[in-house]
């Protein structure tokens, strides 16, 4: 195309004015061209001075150009939350291929989000077609006329089209070009799936920057004071949660305060409530993170936006579409729409398995709406609904994870979101891994705003999850903060069940002294409650704390009281693991034989169970039994056999004692190379558990 030539020519339909503006022909309206020649016009807005990352896009950008993208979409749209840097990538990319456009490039930014500052079709197209050199006098009055006008000048020429800010197809559907020599680049919050419907419209979505260009960027803007705190560089970066925008504020503010230190933004930052005080430029209040994210939220339809103030609202990092649809109270699809509607202009992020994400300053953003705009019985009724869901969700999972546990009664109200029915053990487990950290902070939300029969129920019914995953931060914290709300409302048996779930935790982080004072008060409770399984229960972690401590002769003695209650009451899952209890406190008394013995007994009786994990864990009893005899083959076989059955049913913890006593019998064996691989992998998992156990491994491996 020799676009220099084409610019030096008359329009065709426009000579002499031969055909009016508005004049009927027909069925057809026809419009004069008024200008004779072609302008060249160059609207980009300034390029972006030390752009940062995203090479990825601008090069998809650029591909999109070259010849052989000949059935190229013609329209690319760019979306992204706000304070992504859509408009800096597009500007940047824009003037680097600026030559490839030889008729010009048009810039418009439509506001489509600012409340009073949204720039119509109509009026988007009267400013371009101005830029086109049409006088005033002869823009056409509708919009229709006007589009039909833009084309017939863009006819056959290459220029590029930038539409800024964009919030909705109306809005630029009519400044979509007729002749593919042309490009449009349209960056919106929003997907505008329309265009990419009707129009053959591409969307590529544009996401934070990673953490080593975000620190980049910081580095670029802030100079020596980030090389100097390269630890305060990570923080703030985090904190900005990758934003450009945010960044970008951030570290302006240490350019204008030279005497700060970089860790001394850091501990403004620190405080959630503060966060989004902090990240705002002064004199500028329309660029400040929260203004950026306001113009979206306040685009928001009703339940859109009330959806989004209730995901704030909540103190998990993410949410599954039933429990989503549980803290809004809606149908899953009713659901499954409001959240799409939030996904599709960014402020929520769908990830794998239907789960859904807010950035970290959206989180805030999201939380400060609800404060403002959500009544507090609402939000109250919101998270009770969730706690309820959470509640009969982590009771079935339980269910399949130890089946033949004893529970206390737990009276839940009815909920009217489906509960998760688990085909098996290890569904019930993935569900439990991604749902934990939700659990946690709905116990500890709950808890904060004292909604106390929530937060016991909860945490009594997390139990099994806690026994087998055995993450000790969480089990404390949801236990201790269940144990207050016990009391708070006078729940005997659940403070019983409370102790002594905390008691076994303080036991496992090497506290005995502690937990034996915890188990004590739970053996109280339990012989006050009533519950006979309970005292039983109780009486054998006092026996296991017992023998933490070396008290070999008392953890014997309280072990055999419980046997024998649980024999009395024909429980066989009780009866084997007072069998296992035994087991150790015998071994470490020194009499083999009779531990031998008990081992073999409770592993009888977890095969007669058919639990596979139990049985893993009888088979390493055993094996600890055969190590003490120094039967270093018997050991290793039954500690392999144990290992295949924890695999198979994904127990981490007992995968770790697996690896452990196959290192201790290697060892002994004079196996030391496969000794040392098996203690690493034993203190590997020790520590992904928080047990400070793997320390005692890894001292084993150092010496």
């Amino acid at each position: 195309m020799d676009s220099g030539s084409k610019s030096s020519n008359t329009i065709s339909g426009a000579t002499n004015n031969a055909v009016q503006i508005g004049e009927v022909r027909g069925d057809f309206h026809f419009h004069a061209v008024a200008p004779a020649t072609f302008p060249v016009p160059r609207q980009l807005p300034p390029d972006v001075p030390g752009f940062i990352n995203q090479e990825a896009h601008l090069s998809r950008l650029s591909a999109w150009l070259r010849p052989s993208a000949q059935r190229a979409p013609l329209v690319q749209v760019i979306a992204g939350v706000g304070g992504v840097g859509k408009t800096s990538l597009v500007t940047h990319w824009a003037h680097r291929v600026r030559d490839w456009f030889s008729d010009g490039d048009l810039f418009v930014d439509l506001h489509g989000y600012h409340p009073d500052r949204v720039v119509s079709a109509g009026a988007a197209l009267s400013a371009m077609l101005r830029a086109l050199n049409v006088s005033g006098d002869r823009i056409p009055t509708t919009v229709d006329a006007m589009s039909g006008l833009y084309r017939s000048l863009l006819h056959e020429r290459r220029v590029l089209v930038f539409l800024d800010n964009a919030s909705s197809v109306e809005q630029v559907r009519p400044l979509l070009p007729g002749s593919p020599s042309c490009r449009v680049v349209i960056t919106s919050r929003s997907q505008l799936g329309g265009l990419v419907v009707r129009n053959g419209a591409h969307c590529m979505p544009l996401d934070v920057l990673s953490h080593e260009h975000a620190t980049s960027l910081l580095r670029r803007v802030i100079g020596d004071r980030a090389v100097a705190e390269p630890g305060a560089v990570d923080q703030l970066a985090g904190y900005c949660g990758y934003l450009p925008l945010a960044l970008h504020i951030a570290a302006e503010q240490l350019v204008a305060r030279p005497g700060a230190r970089v860790s001394d933004l850091v501990a403004e930052l620190t405080d959630e409530r503060e966060r989004l005080d902090v990240l705002a430029t002064p004199g500028d209040e329309s660029s400040a993170v929260r203004a950026v994210f306001a113009l979206s939220y306040g685009a928001l339809p009703a339940a859109a936006a009330r959806a989004y103030r209730l995901l704030g609202f909540f103190a998990g990092q993410d949410i599954g579409l039933p429990a989503a649809a549980a803290l809004l109270g809606l149908g899953a699809g009713q659901t499954r729409r409001v959240l799409a509607e939030l996904t599709s202009v960014h402020l929520l992020t769908e990830k794998d398995n239907q789960r859904y994400q807010l950035h970290d300053l959206l989180r805030l953003h999201a939380a400060e709406r609800a404060e403002i705009d959500e009544p507090a019985d609402e939000r109250s009724a919101a998270l009770s609904r969730l706690m309820t869901w959470y509640a009969h969700a982590t009771r079935a999972a339980v269910r399949e994870i130890i089946p033949f546990f004893s529970q206390i009664p737990v009276e839940l109200a009815r909920t009217a979101t489906p509960v998760p029915d688990f085909p098996d053990r290890a569904a019930a487990l993935a569900w439990s891994d991604l749902e934990l950290p939700n659990l946690t902070a709905g116990i500890r939300q709950a808890a904060a705003l004292g909604d106390h029969e929530q937060v016991w129920r909860l945490a009594v019914l997390m139990f099994g999850i806690l026994l087998v995953r055995r993450p000790h931060a969480d089990w404390l914290a949801t236990h201790e903060a269940g144990l207050v709300s016990a009391r708070a409302c006078g729940e005997i048996a659940a403070q019983a069940w409370l102790l002594t779930s905390v008691a076994i935790a303080e036991r496992e982080l090497r506290d005995p002294e502690r937990a034996l004072g915890h188990v004590e008060q739970a053996l109280e409770c339990w012989r006050a409650d009533g519950t006979r399984w309970g005292v039983a229960w109780a009486l054998r972690d006092t026996a296991a704390t017992h023998h933490q401590l070396g008290r070999h002769a008392e953890a014997i003695a309280m072990f055999e009281q419980a046997l024998a209650m649980h024999r009395a009451d024909g429980d066989t899952w009780g009866e084997a693991t007072a069998l296992a209890g035994l087991t150790k406190a015998h071994v470490g008394n020194g009499e083999l034989d009779t531990a031998l013995a008990e081992s073999r007994r409770a592993l009888h009786i977890r095969r007669e169970h058919e639990d596979s994990r139990n049985i893993g864990q009888a088979l390493n009893d055993v094996g600890r039994v055969h190590l003490a005899m120094r039967d270093f083959q018997e050991a290793i076989e039954c500690a392999e056999q144990g290992l295949d059955l924890l695999v198979a049913t994904d127990y981490w913890h007992g995968q770790a004692i697996s690896h452990e006593l196959l290192g201790d019998a290697l060892h002994g064996a004079g196996r030391r190379e496969e000794a040392l691989a098996r203690w690493r992998m034993a203190a590997d998992l020790y520590g992904s558990l928080g047990d400070p156990h793997a320390n005692e491994v890894r001292a084993r491996l150092s010496s």
